[in-house]
């Protein structure tokens, strides 16, 4: 199983997920990589290109850091970050492509993506690192300094894979099917015929031999086909919905468009074979903090209502959940519990520590997109963007302010009202108390150096869903619906706790 550690990543503190071992040694770095790929012809710029329209692997030599390998695979990647006129493209390495086994730190492959319509350079490690702080499945990011044959091409942000190490990572299994929701991923029940309804609206990027889809077609037609009444029964079977709604929320607090909620595309979608639950997994945060307009003005984004969906027929699974009254809570629960951090409190420091760390690497960069005026202004200041992109993008910290004023103005007029999130008593008379397993199933146990006089369960906007004065240390709550809760002990000290 993954653990929880403290993890110090340019100086600001995020509990992120880890599992000791493979990429660690990548990602939970305060220092930028240097990688070096070197083609074996000089000419290498338009095979670089073609490499994405024949979506083949050209064969280089790589240097990350000072470490060599050999005949490593990379191809050109992405779709406006690709089709813009600059010479910074994204790119894919695959360590294994040419030379069966190899990998870099335990890792198969690593994107390197250009910051294209990011002049800060940072929202996909924000949003990503925010996403990881709160357990939710998200790549792990960092940064590197690239060069192509010895001139350097400019500062990347490495973006992890996802494929059967991630899903190994994060839920201890690796052999069920991961489908990536494009080119449209809407899950729209179209039919049972998989070939000609399915096979181009998704990519099965694990187990293809198999290229069996019938656990995606049954989740989508549950998803569809199954009325409200036996809704949260059918769909909780099929997928951890409790997760889904976390990466819901974060999409919605970053009103970040370019997602199931407003493109309908972008993630990730594994089945877990130990829990025989699709896991949802978010990908391509690139555009988040309103850079992916979906046809709204800045208004709009800022304002963005909790529930907003662009169509909502065609987002299924948020819209019937959204007209499943007890969805709609569990959705608003995770949605309190994201937005506590989504502060200048808690953002600016985090946003000044990378600042300082890639500056330098920002105003080297002879291919970034936009000057460096443009980079020191974005933190701050909305900038509209002259070059590849030519739209208004949201200075980082005036984002989040306002953002996070229009959230609680949207949680008025949607009634919605939210249990206290500081909750976790830190007062050294305090007890220390355990709770365990979390997240939990079925039995939670409670383990705490003082006496336990009374138990109570609330869920984050304060219902109550047990009391019960006991000494008892454990208590069944299988009966209770998956979602994150506030566990009371003696009407003093409370915890969170997620149940399944």
């Amino acid at each position: 199983m993954r653990k929880k550690i403290l993890f110090l990543f340019f100086v600001f503190n995020s509990s992120l997920i880890a599992l000791a071992g493979n990429g660690d040694s990548i990602f939970n770095m305060t220092y930028i990589h240097t990688l070096h790929i070197t083609f074996p012809y000089p000419a290498f710029y338009d095979s670089l290109l073609n490499s994405k329209a024949t979506d083949t692997y050209l064969k280089v030599q790589v240097q990350f850091n000072n470490e060599n390998y050999v005949d490593v695979g990379i191809k050109a990647k992405g779709n406006s970050s690709f089709n813009n006129p600059s010479q910074k493209k994204s790119f894919k390495l695959d360590f294994n492509e040419f030379v069966a086994g190899q990998d870099i730190h335990g890792l198969k492959k690593l994107n390197f993506n250009n910051s294209f319509k990011d002049p800060s350079f940072m929202r996909e490690k924000l949003a990503n690192d925010f996403l990881i702080d709160h357990d939710v499945p998200a790549p792990r990011t960092t940064y590197c300094n690239v060069y192509l044959n010895n001139q350097l091409w400019g500062l990347y942000t490495i973006v992890e894979e996802v494929d059967d190490e991630f899903c190994k990572h994060w839920f201890n299994s690796n052999d069920g099917n991961l489908f990536k929701g494009d080119p449209h991923g809407d899950l729209k029940w179209k039919g049972s015929n998989q070939q000609s309804l399915y096979e181009t609206e998704y990519e099965l990027k694990n187990n293809s031999n198999a290229n069996d889809w019938s656990d995606l077609i049954s989740l989508i037609d549950v998803i569809n086909n199954t009325p409200q009444a036996n809704l949260q029964t059918a769909l909780d079977a099929k997928m951890n919905t409790s997760m889904f709604m976390k990466q819901w929320a974060a999409v919605n607090i970053f009103s970040s468009l370019d997602s199931y909620i407003g493109s309908g595309h972008n993630y990730f979608i594994y089945h877990d074979t130990v829990t025989d639950r699709f896991q949802w997994i978010a990908w391509d945060n690139n555009e988040a903090f309103g850079s992916f307009k979906s046809n709204l003005n800045t208004t709009q984004l800022i304002n963005l209502d909790i529930n907003y969906l662009s169509n909502p027929t065609s987002k299924p699974l948020c819209n019937n959940m959204l007209l499943n009254q007890t969805y709609k809570e569990m959705y608003h629960s995770a949605y309190c519990e994201l937005k506590q951090k989504f502060t200048n409190n808690y953002f600016d420091p985090i946003i000044d520590s990378i600042k300082n760390v890639i500056q330098q690497s920002v105003y080297n960069d002879p291919k970034k997109f936009y000057t460096n005026t443009k980079f020191d202004s974005s933190f701050n200041y909305d900038i509209t963007l002259s070059g590849p992109g030519g739209i208004t993008v949201f200075g980082l910290k005036n984002f989040i302010a306002s953002r996070a004023v229009a959230i609680q103005n949207s949680f008025n007029t949607n009634q919605v009202v939210c249990w206290p999130l500081d909750i976790e008593n830190i007062s050294s008379t305090a007890p220390e108390i355990t709770l365990y397993p979390n997240p939990v199933s079925h039995t939670l146990h409670i383990q705490t150096s003082g006496a336990i006089q009374e138990v109570s369960i609330f869920d984050l906007m304060g219902k109550t869903y047990l009391k019960q004065q006991s000494s008892a240390s454990s208590i069944d709550i299988s009966s209770l619906p998956a979602g994150l809760y506030i566990i009371e002990i003696n009407k003093q000290y409370r915890k969170k706790c997620l149940k399944e």
